[in-house]
């Protein structure tokens, strides 16, 4: 089974119980405490992805790590993935549980990334376009990467529609290849 397959479930599981129990809030700062030792602690994230000789030394490890600065829930969902060989699951948690919130809310979250600031005209359009088609409200983001050399891309959940100048160059090289 797919490890972002198995990675959803355990979410989906943990969301189920953090909604009936009306805890979701303490989910999602449970979510930004994981972010925020991953980003924080790069050796911890490198842990995670390596093969270890036992589960005991995971354990070991997620309880220094981890348990400390989550729920009792989350911290049941992490032991639960160590015992089950799914330490590489964890960095994995957090924006899968994103994902999940994203799809139970009203509101859907895009990232504009485009080489200069954009016109209020042309985020008003993107704007329209993505709440069509998704049907909710758009938490918009925007960042400026020069590198892309003109146009944007908009990122939403796992999709990127790529309207950038250095998008269509690529795609031109791939019809001359």
């Amino acid at each position: 089974m797919s490890g972002r397959l198995v990675v959803k479930r355990y979410v989906k599981a943990l969301f189920e119980i953090a909604d009936a129990e009306n805890n979701i809030d303490a989910i999602e700062q449970d979510m930004a405490a994981v972010t925020k030792i991953l980003n924080e602690a790069p050796s911890i994230r490198q842990y995670c992805f390596k093969r270890h000789s036992g589960v005991s030394a995971e354990i070991d490890f997620i309880k220094t790590a981890f348990i400390p600065y989550v729920s009792e829930y989350t911290g049941r969902l992490i032991v639960t993935a160590v015992e089950n060989r799914r330490l590489a699951a964890i960095p994995l948690i957090p924006a899968a549980f994103k994902l999940l919130m994203e799809e139970k809310s009203d509101k859907a979250e895009v990232l504009v990334e485009s080489a200069v600031k954009l016109e209020s005209g042309v985020v008003k359009q993107i704007k329209n376009k993505m709440a069509e088609r998704t049907g909710k409200e758009i938490i918009f983001n925007t960042t400026i990467i020069p590198e892309i050399l003109g146009g944007f891309r908009i990122i939403w959940k796992n999709r990127i529609i790529d309207m950038s100048a250095l998008g269509r160059l690529k795609r031109v090289r791939q019809l001359l290849k």
